[in-house]
């Protein structure tokens, strides 16, 4: 094994150092320059000394290291939380009105379409109309057949009105004189000419 010239020229400044192994061949020696860099040989191989091999390597090098990676770090778990589902409740709404009518009439005046508007009002953004019912009356006065015809009058012109803002009669009745209004045992004529709506809505709820 040839040495650089430059390493011959470092001989008078070499100086050994034990090193830590006690194998049998002796002590062992690693050779190093006097500022304690290893002296090596034209291939980069260190200087042997003769019993070098006790050290478990041919060369003065140390032996690869190989870093061993970091192991990655799971992330970090985010739980999703899902909201509880929303109770659902479905309940039905009764709403009802009387309308009242002049004498041998059936025209509907201003507080008759008011009354009507607010109950149109109670239709709008229900779940389902369920039902519409009109039921209209007359007084005692005049002949139970006429009567009974002035009722279905004041019945169909509460169906129109309504119709015409979209809502949709189910059922109707025309009692004629057949239900009277009475106070004190007299009959209250105003009171007794009249109709009877009554609605049914289901509305949603949301807890």
């Amino acid at each position: 094994m040839k040495l650089n010239h430059s390493v011959l020229g470092l001989a008078a400044a070499l100086v050994t150092i034990p090193s830590l192994g006690d194998g049998a061949h002796g002590s062992n020696t690693v050779w190093t320059t006097t500022d304690g860099h290893e002296i090596v040989t034209s291939n980069g191989e260190c200087v042997r000394a003769f019993d070098f091999a006790s050290l478990g390597r041919d060369s003065c090098h140390e032996p690869e290291m190989v870093e061993e990676m970091a192991e990655e770090m799971p992330e970090k778990m985010i739980e999703e939380v899902v909201p509880a589902p929303e109770k659902v409740i479905l309940s039905v709404q009764t709403h009802a009105v009387l309308i009242n009518f002049e004498t041998d009439s059936a025209v509907l005046g201003m507080d008759a379409k008011a009354a009507l508007n607010k109950l149109i009002a109670r239709t709008q953004d229900v779940e389902q109309l369920l039902s519409v019912r009109v039921v209209g009356h007359a007084d005692t006065r005049g002949e139970t057949a006429y009567n009974l015809d002035l009722s279905q009058h004041r019945v169909d012109s509460i169906i129109q009105y309504l119709s015409g803002y979209g809502v949709k009669t189910s059922s109707s009745f025309a009692q004629g004189e057949a239900k009277p209004v009475l106070e004190n045992g007299e009959e209250n004529l105003a009171a007794s000419r009249r109709a009877e709506v009554i609605i049914k809505t289901q509305v949603k709820t949301i807890n």
